[in-house]
């Protein structure tokens, strides 16, 4: 037995379910693969209820057939919007808006084609700067599988008020992409949308980069869909069945997963090309949802600053990605950590285009890594918790106008807080109680620093400054998520995944009076506050100690402060 084996199941639970790629025979390996190809659940589970509903996820195992017959159509399509937008707002959450993200923020539009921007939030200060955009000249994309969103529904309703305001056709500024059938296609229809676009109904949304989720944004921007697809084709023949396991580009990647995660290496750490970092967002998402469940899984760790070996722990494993030619940026880094014995996985992308080829290496990879650590990678059980929650706390509010909620005010700082009571902490003051939260540090922890606040890079910044203090004083891994974006992607992880966790919430004054959505009686900040408290409730019945921190003031000048704090906790 591998020496580690022992400390990981007193840690993590029951490891009788994994099986380990190494010891699998060439035979056992292709049979594997093969069947996952031919779309066969029984690789992930035995349990034929579950198997049905694995088989309804697994489209996207044909990679790139599914989408090449439509190129000719999103060609003709993004043509029709050029000559009629100059904008185009994307909105959706999660799996219907992170691959979209990445392609803004990789590439830039080509020129005569629309300025595609990204909504996948709540926060008051993103809406009015997306009120800011010419309506007329803007062009809305209703993105949700299920079509039942809250946050996608709640930018439906508002937008589609500001449109009838400028406009007596509003549903010709409006584009409906979602499952056949679903309550969006049939409100698309009341409203007499200009488009509604199916989204492939058998494909999860973390799942979905080469559907319409990938593709149409991609012409909109008009960017060179012949090469993305080829990209993506490519990949698809370099991990087929009958290329030997040591070849194939997918199952090096899944067995490297997870040997680490089996040998406690479970904090899957990026260090990648700032021209590439974008798709790590993305990446965080497909691993963090699709592993973090049945309180085990796979810890993707993005953003951090890089640092020395001498800062990171037993527990992680690197990725490097970095594009051609430009090796040198974190060479000597990457060295120093293969020096000191630490597993890293190198890649190296010919040009940003190769990250459609790459989504299909890493979708195969994790599916994979699913059925070798006995989870099944395409439900997603956790994140209902929060969105119940979220909704008995909205319920409350339309009636009672109140959350429920009294925060302490720190005397010292005037920050607002509140904390779980099993953090033990007889009088509430803030240094206290982030002092407390620091102690008792169990091996192999991790601590999340989760920001239901505009996205702005200086809050970025700081809080990298954070989790780098966090880093250097406690060596753990630290992660970081936006709200409500996380709970769509990371918040699985974070309620389901390995026990060991912590988690810091930052909410902030500022409700804006004339942000009502309508029909719910209530503006988007209530509904951003409300999925703040609703995740510290679930998070606090999962047993993971958290805090909630609330920024009465400027919210970056608070956070500053809040930064002193730490570093005062983490010094004593």
């Amino acid at each position: 037995m591998d020496p580690f084996f022992p400390r990981i199941v007193k840690v993590y639970g029951d490891y009788k379910h994994i099986k380990r790629p190494s010891k699998l025979t060439a035979e056992e390996k292709e049979e594997l693969l093969t069947k996952l190809f031919q779309k066969d659940p029984s690789i992930f589970t035995s349990d034929a209820e579950t198997q049905k509903k694995i088989r309804e996820r697994l489209d996207w195992v044909d990679g790139y057939k599914y989408i090449e017959k439509k190129i000719l159509q999103f060609k003709k399509l993004a043509e029709e919007i050029r000559n009629e937008f100059r904008y185009v707002l994307w909105c959706g959450m999660g799996g219907s808006a992170l691959f979209p993200l990445v392609l803004t923020q990789i590439f830039s539009s080509a020129e005569g084609y629309p300025q595609l921007k990204v909504l996948d939030t709540n926060d008051p200060l993103e809406i009015a700067e997306a009120e800011t955009l010419p309506l007329k000249e803007t062009l809305f994309v209703i993105v949700s599988k299920s079509g039942t969103t809250l946050e996608t529904l709640s930018h439906l309703k508002y937008f589609w008020e500001k449109a009838k305001a400028v406009t007596s056709d509003p549903g010709r500024h409006f584009l409906a992409l979602t499952d056949p059938g679903s309550p969006l296609e049939v409100l698309g229809r009341e409203l007499d949308f200009r488009w509604i676009i199916h989204h492939p109904p058998y494909v999860g949304g973390r799942y979905s980069a080469l559907t319409e989720i990938g593709f149409l944004p991609s012409a909109i921007m008009g960017l060179d869909l012949e090469k993305a697809l080829r990209s993506a084709k490519e990949m698809y023949e370099a991990c087929e069945p009958g290329i030997p396991w040591e070849y194939n580009l997918a199952t090096g990647l899944a067995e490297f997963i997870t040997e680490s995660y089996i040998l406690g290496q479970d904090k899957l750490t990026f260090i990648v090309d700032p021209l590439l970092r974008p798709f790590t967002l993305w990446l965080e998402q497909l691993l963090a949802e699709s592993l973090g469940k049945s309180f085990a899984g796979v810890v993707p760790v993005v953003g951090e600053s890089p640092g020395s070996p001498t800062v990171y722990s037993t527990d992680r494993s690197f990725i490097y990605m970095t594009l051609r030619g430009r090796e040198r940026i974190y060479q000597r880094l990457i060295s120093d950590l293969a020096e000191e014995g630490f597993r890293i996985r190198r890649f190296s992308l010919e040009d940003r285009y190769e990250i459609f080829g790459e989504a299909y290496r890493f979708m195969l990879a994790t599916a994979l890594t699913g059925c070798f650590i006995g989870v099944n990678p395409f439900d997603e059980p956790d994140v209902v918790l929060s969105k119940r929650k979220t909704k008995e706390i909205l319920e409350k509010f339309k009636v009672e106008q109140d959350f429920g909620l009294d925060l302490y005010v720190d005397n010292d700082t005037g920050l607002g807080f509140y904390y779980d009571q099993s953090l033990g902490v007889e009088y509430p003051r803030l240094s206290a109680v982030l002092k407390r939260f620091f102690q008792d540090f169990a091996p192999w922890i991790y601590v999340g620093f989760l920001a239901y606040l505009p996205y702005d890079p200086g809050v970025e910044e700081i809080i990298r400054d954070m989790r780098t203090l966090v880093r250097e004083k406690k060596n753990c891994a630290t992660v970081f998520g936006f709200g409500p974006r996380y709970l769509h992607s990371t918040g699985q992880l974070f309620k389901g995944g390995p026990r060991l966790s912590r988690f810091i919430i930052f909410t902030r004054r500022g409700r804006i009076e004339s942000q009502i959505i309508p029909g719910e009686g209530y503006t988007f900040w209530d509904q951003q506050f409300a999925q703040a408290y609703g995740d510290f409730q679930a998070l606090v019945e999962r047993e993971k100690p958290v805090i909630l921190i609330h920024l009465f003031n400027d919210y970056k000048e608070d956070l500053k402060i809040v930064f002193e704090l730490l570093k005062k906790a983490l010094s004593e």
